[in-house]
């Protein structure tokens, strides 16, 4: 197996287990990858930086999609998305000092009717 059928088999593992676990919490499933990390990490704990996009063949508003996986797992809005984007994010650390995800969640708005997130 090369590095990149590793990564490709990594991503799916991911992206399977973390739309059943959205699944059942009444989550819509999102397209999963694993990304750079974003953080300067001085020490030096194990990252694993996921990011989850919302696809356009679903049927409810990608705003609200985001804000549901924001609220099952404690995400915030990011300061400052790109034009266009509803983008929240956090870091998630199941064992504090041994490793940690950071996790973006994200929905391009386009041409979805204006969005405006509801209190959190």
């Amino acid at each position: 197996m090369n590095l990149t059928q590793l990564s490709a088999t990594i991503e799916d593992a991911v992206a399977t287990h973390l739309n059943e676990l959205g699944r059942m919490s009444g989550l819509l499933p999102l397209a999963w990858f694993v990304a750079p990390s974003v953080t300067d990490d001085d020490e030096r704990e194990a990252v694993l930086s996921l990011e989850g996009q919302v696809g356009g063949h679903l049927p409810q508003h990608p705003g609200w999609i985001v804000d549901q996986w924001a609220q099952a797992l404690g995400l915030r809005p990011v300061l400052a998305p790109p034009p266009g984007v509803h983008a929240v994010e956090g870091l998630l650390e199941p064992v504090p000092g041994e490793y940690r995800f950071e996790v973006r969640v994200w929905g391009v708005l386009g041409q979805a009717a204006p969005y405006a997130p509801g209190p959190r």
